[in-house]
C-alpha cells in the first residue's frame, strides 16, 4: 500500500515538474508552428465608377513562425470577390501573397465590404481579410478627392 503511494506522489511530482522543464527555453517539434503575419488586412478601393468595377488587390504577408505554413482554403463572403492563395508551402522568413478579385461591374453601384476568411495551420488557424469600397455609376469631379484623382 505504501508503495503504491509513493508512486502516485512521484507522478504527482514528475507532473508538476514538466512545464517547468519545457521552459529552459528550447522548444520541442510539437511546439513550433507557422504564423501568418500580413502588412495589412483590409484595402479600401476607395470610389469607382461601373466602368472600372472589377477591381484586384494583394494581400502580402510573411510566415514569422518556426514550420512551414499552409493556407489551407480562402473563401470570400460572396461571389463577387475570388482570393487566388499560394497552394504550396511557405517557408519560415519568407513572404508571398494573396490575390483578391472584385467583380463589381454586374453589380449594384453602392458601398461595399467583403470578407475573406483563410483557413491555415497556424497556432491560430483563421485569419480575416477585407475589402471595402463604392461602386458608383459614373465619377463626378467633386465627389473625387484630390488623391483618388490619377
Amino acid at each position: 500500500m505504501k508503495m503504491k503511494k509513493c508512486m502516485i506522489l512521484i507522478l504527482f511530482a514528475w507532473a508538476a515538474a514538466l512545464p517547468l522543464w519545457a521552459e529552459n527555453g528550447q522548444m520541442t517539434e510539437d511546439e513550433k508552428y507557422p504564423e501568418i503575419s500580413f502588412s495589412k488586412t483590409t484595402h479600401d478601393f476607395g470610389l469607382f465608377d461601373r466602368a472600372h468595377g472589377d477591381q484586384t488587390c494583394w494581400f502580402k504577408f510573411t510566415n514569422t513562425g518556426d514550420k512551414e505554413l499552409f493556407i489551407l482554403s480562402a473563401t470570400s463572403s460572396c461571389g463577387c470577390t475570388i482570393p487566388e492563395y499560394p497552394k504550396t508551402a511557405i517557408m519560415p522568413g519568407m513572404t508571398d501573397s494573396i490575390k483578391v478579385s472584385y467583380s463589381g461591374s454586374t453589380k449594384r453601384v453602392g458601398k461595399m465590404k467583403k470578407t475573406i476568411s483563410l483557413t491555415t495551420n497556424c497556432k491560430v488557424n483563421s485569419a480575416y481579410l477585407y475589402i471595402m469600397g463604392e461602386m458608383v455609376e459614373e465619377l463626378v469631379a467633386d465627389r473625387v478627392t484630390p488623391q483618388e484623382q490619377k
